[in-house]
């Protein structure tokens, strides 16, 4: 009788201690996109435009500011964040910091429990989604007038070394990605827990075509753009 009075109070404090156990908390990935007012992310910008007719090639250097400045609600009653761009133009033999920066851009974003949404030049993106997980994919144009993109998670929760910085974890979307003998599409983003997006190329543009001559690697029309960033602040 002593021995099964052991037995059965020991069964029955395991079975407590398992019963008021903590469930582990899952990590969704929203610190993927914080959004917190006063934070402002800085980035190098290269730029290549190839205009046709002309046939000119338009080459800028600049930098970006975008920087969270207040909350409001929105039409639906959800915290909306005002995201303020600002630009400085590279130019040669001055440094950023002895230039100013100009107003560029005022854009919003809002962050749901299922995704992360920005609302830039009049049509809004929704750039991830939550839960974070490899190969998911969604219509990053869903909410806008563009037309069906599938936006996939390609790489999620990896390190990263870009641009002399380095980051422990980071994911990757790609919003689109095409190529042929006589066009290449990529739109890509990164971005780092904690930190938020970390890189954006637009690569869009077709190859020479001369009376019925392809020349690979000869860009005809398009652009190139790419934004890196430099700078937490």
């Amino acid at each position: 009788m002593k021995y099964s009075l052991i037995i059965f109070l020991s069964l029955f404090f395991l079975s407590c201690k398992k019963d008021n156990s903590l469930p582990e908390k899952v990590d969704l990935g929203y610190d993927y996109f914080p959004v917190k007012i006063g934070q402002s992310l800085i980035y190098d910008v290269d730029s290549i435009a190839y205009l046709q007719p002309s046939g000119d090639t338009i080459i800028e250097k600049f930098r970006i500011k975008e920087s969270i400045e207040s909350v409001y609600k929105d039409n639906q009653n959800r915290d909306t964040y005002k995201l303020v761009r600002y630009k400085k133009k590279y130019q040669t033999g001055v440094s950023y910091d002895q230039l100013t920066w100009e107003l560029q851009d005022v854009w919003s974003v809002n962050l749901t429990s299922t995704t992360a949404e920005v609302y830039e030049e009049n049509q809004r993106f929704i750039k991830l989604v939550f839960p974070v997980e490899k190969n998911s994919s969604w219509n990053g144009n869903a909410q806008n007038n563009i037309g069906e993109w599938k936006y996939k998670y390609t790489e999620v929760h990896q390190p990263l070394s870009l641009n002399g910085l380095q980051y422990d974890s980071t994911l990757t979307v790609t919003q689109k990605k095409e190529s042929t003998a006589i066009y290449y599409k990529n739109y890509t983003e990164q971005y780092a827990k904690g930190v938020g997006m970390i890189y954006k190329e637009v690569s869009d543009y077709t190859f020479k075509v001369v009376n019925g001559i392809l020349y690979p690697g000869k860009i005809s029309e398009g652009v190139i753009y790419k934004m890196k960033l430099v700078e937490r602040q």
